[in-house]
């Protein structure tokens, strides 16, 4: 009677380990594994010399715990974490620990972003990203934007979590919540004029600072194009014409507060919002990260230097070449060729979350939450790169599966995990005409 038990039972978990292997998006999955290898693979070329790694041994371990959460997230349905019960402790808990991190948690390089419990060591502002993501997906799938106000009722959303992140300070993640909101909005029915309205303010208070004739041309032109085209089919012309004036308004208000709102910043935050302009003003200090990343971008040819060979990084001229500039390394020890295959990896990646969302559509939770999932990537991505070859400020993001960094990488982890949620809740149908 064991033996045919014991045989009844093999067929039964070769029927679950094809089930689970059927469900793998595999380009997902592939383009995951190699950014996971580039990463780690850099971070193991800082000890070829001295035969010690740190970073190396902490990475491949955080990677363990990583892999395992994205199974259990992705084995776990999604509508999981946005239930009615779930969803509000979840929120909860996320709070108290971004306030438990004022109180108590230990600084690092000018920031107080860390958080002992016991013997880990965590980074509440990371895991926040997911719980944000998880309540717009619950609020939106319930209540899509069908009139203007309902876009306010989102901000309050991730307003508590964006301003203790910033009061960390923790500039890049709390634009990453603005990156997310506004990628989820428009996803759950927002029209582009919609997004303008609260991206102006933010654009407005830029252009000042750089030049005023480029911040009254921008000013005329938003204004005449919320007047053609902002809910032109549900308001009437004298309802468009009183809200335009008002975004005028306060576009013009947010340009003559920029003195005042610029001191709300850190010194080194003001700083690495401006230098990327002109690194050369001031080489030595503001502009050194972006200069020496550059040197070591460019250095690295086609094929780059070679594994632990890189002058620039082994030197330590790269700041943080660890977590937030080991875009430069890669560029500097693996060259152009890896590079490219860098960003293409997380082009896939966008990309399988984009027809993730779609295959989803009639879902509207899960086809918002994989948005909000993508957007965040594709900003980290985006802002991380881009501070590095000098076209966007350093912000003091990490780039996602390459930087060192236990919580950032549990994160990213488990976003693959929840795509691959998704994507198994709601298989691509056989009219799909999606990728």
């Amino acid at each position: 009677m064991l033996a045919d038990k014991r045989q009844s039972a093999v067929p039964a978990l070769l029927r679950i380990l094809v089930s689970m292997l059927a469900s793998v998006d595999w380009i997902l999955l592939g383009a995951t594994a190699f950014l996971l290898w580039v990463g780690l693979t850099t971070l193991e070329g800082f000890g070829l010399q001295s035969h010690q790694n740190e970073y190396f041994d902490k990475q491949s371990s955080f990677l363990i715990v990583g892999v395992i959460a994205a199974i259990v997230f992705w084995r776990i349905p999604y509508k999981t974490w946005t239930n009615r019960v779930v969803l509000p402790v979840i929120y909860v808990i996320n709070i108290a620990l971004l306030v438990a991190v004022m109180l108590k948690g230990h600084a690092a390089m000018g920031a107080q972003r860390w958080l002992s419990l016991g013997p880990l060591t965590i980074q509440p502002s990371e895991i926040a990203k997911i719980v944000v993501i998880f309540t717009l997906a619950s609020w939106l799938g319930y209540k899509p934007v069908r009139k203007f106000r309902d876009c306010f009722y989102a901000i309050a959303i991730i307003l508590v979590p964006a301003i203790l992140v910033f009061k960390q300070p923790d500039l890049g993640t709390s634009l990453t919540f603005g990156a997310v909101y506004f990628g989820m909005l428009f996803w759950s029915g927002a029209g582009l004029m919609d997004l303008l309205v609260f991206a102006s303010p933010i654009f407005s208070l830029i252009l000042n600072a750089v030049n005023l004739n480029w911040w009254y041309a921008y000013i005329c032109g938003v204004g005449g194009a919320l007047i053609l085209f902002w809910r032109r089919k549900t308001w009437p012309i004298w309802i468009r014409l009183i809200m335009v004036s008002l975004i005028v308004v306060a576009n013009l208000g947010m340009g003559e507060a920029r003195p005042q709102l610029w001191g709300v910043l850190k010194e080194y935050q003001q700083k690495r919002l401006t230098s990327f302009v002109n690194p050369y003003a001031d080489p030595r200090g503001s502009g050194y990260h972006i200069l020496q990343s550059l040197i070591a971008v460019g250095s690295g040819g086609v094929s780059g230097y070679g594994l632990g060979k890189g002058n620039q990084s082994q030197g330590n001229f790269i700041p943080e070449r660890h977590t937030d500039f080991i875009f430069a390394v890669v560029g500097e020890e693996r060259g152009f060729q890896i590079t490219v295959a860098v960003v293409f990896a997380y082009f896939l990646i966008c990309m399988r979350a984009v027809m993730i969302a779609y295959q989803a559509r009639e879902q509207p939770t899960g086809s918002i939450m994989a948005i909000g999932i993508m957007c965040m990537f594709l900003f980290h991505v985006f802002l991380n790169i881009g501070m590095t070859i000098g076209i966007m400020p350093v912000a003091g993001v990490p780039l996602p599966f390459l930087s060192y960094g236990g919580t950032a990488l549990i994160t990213d982890l488990v976003c693959i995990g929840l795509l691959m949620s998704i994507g198994t809740c709601h298989p691509k149908k056989k009219n799909d005409s999606w990728w």
